[in-house]
């Protein structure tokens, strides 16, 4: 009878010992959040709620996401994954701006999509691949922004409280033709470009245009180049001057048509001079 009572004693005893022992390792976990915990409007861009406003006060910090939903947002402690919504990941560059086709504005850092809107502004009629758009060569990120690697790198996301991304002109703003060379200027405040190689500042050039970047149109046949007043892009110097815009292409016949439009506007504002049929 004395073996039974010690072994049930050991029994309880030992039952006792694993609940506490869980009790205490679960006081040590973090528990997934419930539904409501970050309140309403928190996944609504309309909302002053929205998540997107929240991470953007913080400086774009994810950190906190990651505490939660983990590493990689695919639940983590929270059991809700980001990636349902953010199918490419919250730190995919249309996360923030740009959208499904493509990842720069229209939209904006702040959702704006009107290009009389900073941050928006001629970023389309720039990098667009739909040449009906765009009247030259692709402008890639890097040639107006520092490149980025990833959502982490240092060059990123500024880190002295400014939340516009910075200019920084690239090779093609500052090609050199034969006795000009470019000295392109950026004024956030007008939100302009002067100097650049891009809007006129090249050799039988308008080397005094300012390109308004709120004002995509400002920028067409004549401005950077001929007359801005009539529209005909006849350049000066050296060109005849007795031609008209439907005569470009007797030298420029890869670039241009007879009947003055630009067929190929991977050759124009490109850093070179394409002369004649085949280059």
């Amino acid at each position: 009878m004395k073996k039974i009572f010690v072994l049930y004693s050991l029994i309880i005893l030992t039952i006792f010992g694993f609940i506490y022992g869980c009790s205490e390792v679960k006081d040590d976990v973090v528990m997934a959040p419930s539904t409501s915990f970050h309140g309403d409007g928190w996944v609504n861009p309309s909302s002053a709620n929205f998540h997107g406003k929240s991470i953007a006060a913080d400086n774009w910090n994810l950190a906190l996401c990651k505490s939660c939903h983990g590493a990689d947002y695919s639940g983590g402690t929270a059991q809700v994954s980001c990636n349902t919504c953010h199918q490419s990941g919250p730190e995919s560059c249309n996360t923030c701006h740009g959208n499904d086709d493509h990842i720069y504005p229209p939209k904006s850092l702040f959702g704006n999509t009107l290009n009389t809107q900073q941050g928006v502004g001629a970023h389309d009629k720039h990098m667009t691949t739909d040449t009906l758009n765009r009247i030259s060569a692709v402008v890639e990120c890097e040639e107006c922004h520092v490149p980025v690697s990833s959502f982490s790198d240092p060059n990123h996301i500024s880190k002295d409280g400014k939340t516009a991304a910075g200019v920084i002109f690239g090779t093609i703003a500052k090609t050199v033709t034969e006795g000009v060379t470019p000295d392109p200027v950026w004024d956030k405040n007008a939100q302009t470009c002067s100097g650049t190689y891009c809007h006129g500042n090249f050799k039988n050039g308008n080397q005094t245009t300012v390109a308004n970047f709120l004002t995509p149109n400002s920028a067409s046949c004549g401005t950077c180049h001929g007359n801005p007043t009539t529209g005909n892009p006849l350049p000066g110097g050296t060109h005849p001057q007795n031609w008209a815009i439907n005569k470009c292409y007797l030298c420029h016949g890869a670039v241009m048509n007879s009947a003055g439009q630009i067929i190929d506007k991977s050759k124009h504002i490109n850093g070179v001079v394409n002369f004649g049929l085949n280059n």
